[in-house]
C-alpha cells in the first residue's frame, strides 16, 4: 500500500468519527456505554473537533512529496496513534466503555501498524518514508 492510500484511509476514519462526535455527541457516547451529560457532551465535541481537524490535515497532506514533511506527518501520527491505542486499551481494561470500545482498539492498532510500517520499513531504494 502506498502512503497516500494509507493517509486517505486514516483521514476518512478521523473525519467520520470527528463529525459524529462533533454533531452527535450524546449518540456517540451512548454507543460506547458512556452516560451523556452536558460535561461529557462538550468534551466529546472537543474530541470531535480535534480528530476532524486531524482527518482534514491528513487528507490535504496525503499527496505531499517532500520527505521531511512526509516524515513529520508519519512520525507525529505514529506517536498519536500509539497514545490513542494505550487510551483505548485502558478504557477497555477498566470498564469505562462497553464492548464497542474494542472497535477503537482495533482502529488504533490498524493505525499504529500502518504508521509504523511507513516510519520504519525500507523501500527497494532504501528510503524509509515512501
Amino acid at each position: 500500500m502506498k502512503l497516500e492510500t494509507f493517509l486517505t484511509i486514516a483521514a476518512i476514519l478521523a473525519i467520520a468519527f470527528g463529525v459524529g462526535f462533533l454533531f452527535m455527541p450524546a449518540l456517540m457516547l451512548t454507543q460506547y456505554g458512556i452516560v451523556a451529560t452536558p460535561g461529557s457532551a462538550i468534551m466529546a465535541r472537543f474530541f470531535g473537533v480535534t480528530i476532524l481537524n486531524l482527518g482534514l490535515v491528513l487528507f490535504f497532506a496525503r499527496r505531499v512529496i517532500e520527505l521531511p514533511t512526509r516524515t513529520g506527518i508519519v512520525r507525529g501520527s505514529l506517536i498519536g496513534a500509539v497514545l490513542g491505542l494505550l487510551v483505548a486499551i485502558h478504557g477497555q481494561r477498566n470498564g469505562s466503555v462497553n464492548a464497542l470500545g474494542w472497535s477503537s482498539v482495533a482502529v488504533y492498532a490498524f493505525l499504529v501498524a500502518g504508521y509504523a510500517y511507513f516510519a520504519f520499513a525500507k523501500s527497494s531504494d532504501g528510503a524509509v518514508i515512501r
